[in-house]
């Protein structure tokens, strides 16, 4: 007979690991696709992150410019003293330094890749925030489970006291079973406690999260995963994952810095036009001035700048490879984690009336108190279990997402 309880108890876990409890589904304020959205929209991080890409994009249009420098004027004058007579000399000369060498060229394409990977770096971000928020909304939907479970306990455990004290009454169980039924009323209660400070806890880091001030987020919606995931389409996505390309993105900056350098090998040219009058003559002059790059030819920044590229050239094909392995990886944990779940719903009957049962054979005489509460203690812990099995699936599902750079 006990054991015929245990299981009729135990089968109740089934249905919770399909379907909300009832009481977490009274109320609630957020599911996962909406605490995703608000991660997007509102999270701290993203818009520290968005601000780097409009730094980015400001240095790119300086370096867009045509010139570089700005025209330069220059300009005196003063009296001549002569026998012949006075005069006044004046003159005006007007330059404007020249790039060549494709500086221009280089100095935009290193900005260009400093805009590419600021906007990797935001998506990255994004990614992250969305991951950490994914992570505290099942925490704290696994905590409204727990919670519910605990306060069915609780009731369960109020409704056996009163049995308890119904069969005392009647001489049919000492005292010592009321004694006993009071205590594991009273361990329920803080339980119950325990669970409302573990959901409370988990509450506060997704609100601060997605920034929802002094709210308590209500989630609803199942402990499970909502995507399909698919290995090979997770493998394609892999190496388009923000943080790959934002390394993609700091090779291209180094090799424009390179080419950047080797532009000053190049003569530094200065065009201008100048104007002259003296003894009363108009002189109009054209001007050229050439630097002779003999020893700083930016031998030193391109030597730099290219052992930094292939530096970054060898960590973004090393982390492409690794991108691979560790979503292969994830997977692995993935997989297992939704075989345990499917192992323990699948060895567990359904009956509904299970608890009503074992109360029922308590108070027939059927049943010990200690062997009641022994049931009681197996079959919470199952229901625990149930919980923390739904939890880790999920959230193996949202590592795998990660690894592969999407969260959906």
């Amino acid at each position: 007979m006990l054991r015929a309880v245990s299981v009729a108890l135990v089968a109740t876990v089934v249905p919770f690991l399909h379907a909300p409890a009832a009481a977490a589904a009274e109320s609630c304020d957020l599911t996962l696709d909406r605490v995703l959205a608000l991660a997007r929209e509102r999270a701290p991080a993203i818009v520290a992150a968005r601000s780097r890409v409009d730094e980015a994009r400001a240095r790119l249009d300086g370096a867009s410019l045509l010139l570089r420098e700005n025209p330069e004027l220059e300009g005196d004058a003063g009296p001549r003293l002569s026998s012949q007579g006075d005069s006044t000399d004046v003159r005006a000369r007007l330059s404007q330094a020249l790039e060549l060498g494709g500086a221009r060229g280089a100095r935009i394409a290193g900005a260009s890749a400093g805009v590419a990977q600021a906007a990797a770096d935001a998506d990255d971000a994004l990614l992250r925030v969305r991951q950490a928020a994914a992570a505290a909304f099942l925490r704290t939907r696994a905590a409204v489970e727990q919670l519910a479970l605990a306060e069915s306990t609780a009731d369960m455990a109020s409704e056996l006291l009163q049995a308890a004290e119904r069969r005392h009454r009647a001489g049919d169980v000492p005292e010592l079973d009321v004694d006993l039924a009071h205590a594991a009323r009273s361990r329920a209660r803080a339980d119950v406690a325990a669970a409302r400070a573990t959901r409370r806890a988990s509450a506060g880091r997704l609100a601060q999260l997605l920034a929802l001030g002094d709210a308590e987020p209500s989630p609803c919606g199942p402990l499970a995963a909502h995507a399909k995931l698919d290995l090979d389409e997770l493998l394609r996505h892999a190496p388009e994952r923000a943080d790959l390309r934002a390394l993609a993105a700091s090779v291209d900056e180094a090799e424009a810095d390179g080419r950047l350098a080797a532009a000053r090998a190049w003569p530094a040219v200065r065009v201008g036009t100048e104007y002259k009058r003296e003894q009363g003559d108009d002189v109009y002059l054209g001007g050229l001035s050439i630097s002779v790059p003999l020893f700083e030819r930016g031998q030193s920044a391109r030597a730099e700048a290219e052992a930094r590229a292939r530096r970054l050239r060898a960590e973004h094909e090393a982390s492409v490879q690794a991108a691979s392995s560790e979503v292969r990886t994830a997977w692995d944990v993935y997989r297992e984690r939704r075989g345990a779940v499917a192992e323990l719903a699948r060895e567990l009957p359904t009956l509904d009336d299970s608890d009503r049962l074992a109360r029922r054979s308590y108070e027939a005489g059927e049943l010990s108190l200690a062997d009641m509460l022994q049931l009681q203690r197996e079959t919470l812990e199952i229901r625990r279990a149930g919980v923390e099995h739904a939890l880790d699936a999920a959230l193996a599902a949202v590592e795998l997402q990660a690894a592969a750079g999407v969260l959906r």
